[in-house]
């Protein structure tokens, strides 16, 4: 999905599209959302999201049948942790307060992961070429009482 008119609907929408899609690929089904690409090797998980708040770029790839099966298992398991950052991110969109035009910045591909936060004069904040200082901010930011929200990560 890319559309720079997201809505709250619209985020759960997508957050319900991205816990089918990780249900397929933890089922053991295969991925058969958000896929792009075609051949043996050239297949990919693709997600994309645009509003001013939160962009994110996950590219990653998928179904590499010229893989050895321990590879295409590592595959699957960091697609399945981009589509649970995914889900994470669009939620506390979803929830989130303004907090002064902060905007969020979260890409993945088969060369790393990383991040950056922006302020509403756009001077960076915080960035990070892996997810681990991006997952600790979001820990301490959620607000009080959201129980039913918690970030797990390896």
């Amino acid at each position: 999905m890319d559309d720079n008119d997201n809505t709250a609907e619209t985020r759960e929408e997508t957050i319900a599209e991205l816990n089918a899609a990780l249900a397929e690929l933890e089922g053991g089904e295969g991925l058969s959302l958000f896929v792009g690409g075609h051949g043996f090797m050239s297949r990919r998980f693709e997600f994309s999201w645009s509003e001013p708040a939160l962009e994110i770029d996950f590219r990653l790839p998928y179904a590499r049948v010229l893989s050895d099966e321990e590879s295409q298992k590592d595959d699957d398991a960091e697609i399945g942790a981009a589509i649970r950052m995914a889900i994470l991110l669009l939620t506390i969109e979803d929830r989130r307060n303004d907090d002064g035009g902060m905007a969020l910045n979260v890409w993945v591909n088969e060369n790393g992961a990383g991040y950056s936060i922006r302020d509403g004069q756009d001077e960076l904040v915080d960035s990070g070429d892996d997810w681990s200082g991006l997952v600790h901010r979001l820990e301490s930011v959620l607000p009080e009482g959201e129980e039913d929200l918690a970030v797990i990560w390896p």
